[in-house]
Parts: C-alpha cells; sequence; structure tokens
C-alpha cells in the first residue's frame, strides 16, 4: 500500500506536471505582441502567436510581450 509520504515508489500519479515537467500554465489570450524591432504594439489576437504575426510599422515578427 503506498504510504502517501513521497518516500517510495511512483504510484502512478504523476507529480511533474505538464509537458516540459513544469506546472507554468501558457500566457493565455490576454495581453500585447510587441516588436523587436521598433517597439510597437498591438493587442495579442487571440488563437494566433505573436511570432506568426508582422509588424504593422516595420514588418518584422513580433513577440509576446
Amino acid at each position: 500500500m503506498p504510504r502517501g509520504d513521497g518516500t517510495g515508489p511512483p504510484t502512478g500519479q504523476s507529480q511533474r506536471g505538464g509537458r516540459m515537467g513544469g506546472n507554468r500554465p501558457g500566457l493565455g489570450p490576454s495581453g500585447d505582441c510587441v516588436c523587436p524591432s521598433c517597439g510597437e504594439k498591438v493587442p495579442h489576437q487571440r488563437g494566433t502567436p505573436c511570432y506568426k504575426m508582422n509588424c504593422p510599422k516595420c514588418g518584422a515578427k513580433m513577440i509576446r510581450g
């Protein structure tokens, strides 16, 4: 029978959490996309990653800010 105090072998329930081993969620639907070249900010659009958007001012790829 498992002890439940974390000192025995794994009991089948993962305690790692998340794909990358962490427990941090994504950044969510709100926030801004920021141009690393000129600093232009545009609202993040849900379902579209910032890195797939081009800056409306200079055309560079945006990043999440």
